[in-house]
């Protein structure tokens, strides 16, 4: 190894002339015990000069194990949801010992802003969703600002692709925030939902997956992690709640109406995917969860990881209990029925962690519910990972070569 060659390295990649020095000198302690990558490795992180170590691993990756080193700048995605804007900031790398993503997260944020808020009966956006909708991206863009984040991506879903007005809020996100918004169809958002849900999951043999968002629900059936089949149902929490939950707590009647409704949706989609469990192996419900014969039922989004933290008694929200924890549909059923049977502001002593999910958490746990009902699935697992994360690792594929 020659010490000449790390130097070049240094005076080309060096990002701040004055400092040029001080890591020359770094580089020099590194090579005169090479006892020090690791060493060299956390004064980069403390001086968050990833330049540095990208350089020294290009000439001497040998002396850096996979996991042990993310080759990667920082990512962001944004999901501007009909309900929910959600942003993450991270590291993301490829495994390819079992073809698998992982993701270093650096920062995240979400803020439900109800950007669809009243869709259903007027097919624009009201003028203060849409202020509300901009100053959460305001919000993000001095994240992304702070974090010198290389790259983003942001995409939107149903709220943007039913708005007649949309035009308007893509030009104010763009003028304010500085941020290019995309547009997706329902096809591409469950895609992009599916690569992120299985994120450090074992990858079931096959798996009905869903996704139960603000203005639509996803349903994927993926094996071995790879989607055969993708529906967008027009069911969505916030379009629900807007049609039916005009009482507080809700009519019976007004329950009964809105899961006809949500039975309808289902069994208008069902069919195939029934064809596939069939094809593919025994349908419903192993003695053991983890069997390879058997379709697993996943989910994710705000409704059902919500419900998975109030099942644990949790009184805010932890990713990792959250994430791949598992409920039943008995444990499903006597939510709802607890939340059901109470006004909102008893219910947010049962979600103390989330106050603007206290009237969209009964349509949601509706659809989950009918879902399981109409697949005939006893137990459901959780993921805390979906679009957002599936639009990150869609960056980081784009962008494989940026250091």
């Amino acid at each position: 190894m020659r010490r000449d060659f790390l130097k070049e390295d240094l005076s080309y990649h060096g990002a701040i002339s004055k400092r040029r020095s001080f890591w020359i000198n770094i580089a020099n302690e590194t090579l005169c015990s090479f006892g020090s990558i690791k060493y060299c490795r956390r004064r980069c992180k403390e001086f968050q000069k990833r330049v540095f170590a990208v350089s020294i691993y290009r000439k001497y990756p040998s002396f850096f194990s996979y996991n042990s080193f993310v080759k990667t700048k920082p990512l962001a995605a944004i999901d501007i949801g009909t309900n929910t804007f959600r942003l993450i900031i991270a590291d993301v790398a490829f495994n390819p010992d079992n073809n698998s993503y992982s993701i270093k997260e650096l920062f995240s944020d979400r803020i439900i802003t109800r950007l669809g808020e009243g869709m259903p009966h007027n097919r624009s956006l009201k003028e203060e969703a849409i202020i509300r909708g901009i100053n959460a991206l305001k919000r993000f863009r001095d994240a992304l600002s702070h974090h010198n984040v290389y790259k983003t991506s942001a995409v939107a879903t149903s709220a943007l692709r039913e708005a007649e007005n949309r035009d308007e809020f893509l030009r104010k996100a763009k003028e304010t925030a500085g941020l290019d918004i995309r547009i997706i169809s329902g096809e591409e958002e469950a895609m992009k939902t599916a690569s992120g849900m299985l994120i450090d999951m074992a990858i079931p043999e096959t798996a009905l997956m869903v996704d139960i968002g603000g203005g639509s629900t996803e349903l994927i059936f993926a094996k071995k992690g790879r989607p055969q089949l993708v529906r967008s149902i027009d069911l969505g929490v916030v379009y629900l709640a807007g049609k039916y939950m005009k009482h507080d707590p809700p009519l019976k009647e007004d329950l009964i109406e809105m899961g006809k409704c949500i039975s309808e949706a289902i069994g208008s989609i069902a069919k195939p995917f029934f064809k596939l469990k069939t094809q593919y192996g025994r349908v419903s419900n192993p003695p053991l969860h983890n069997s390879k014969l058997q379709t697993l039922f996943i989910g994710t989004a705000g409704t059902i990881t919500t419900l998975s933290a109030v099942k644990q008694g949790l009184i805010k929200f932890e990713h990792d209990k959250i994430h791949n924890s598992r409920m039943t549909r008995e444990s499903v059923e006597n939510l709802f029925s607890d939340i059901t049977a109470v006004s909102s502001l008893e219910r947010s002593r049962l979600i103390p962690f989330e106050p603007s999910r206290l009237d969209i958490i009964v349509p949601g746990t509706l659809i989950l519910l009918k879902l399981m009902e109409v697949f005939d699935f006893r137990e459901i697992t959780v993921s805390d990972y979906g679009l957002r994360e599936g639009i990150l690792i869609e960056l980081y594929n784009e962008n494989k070569n940026l250091d």
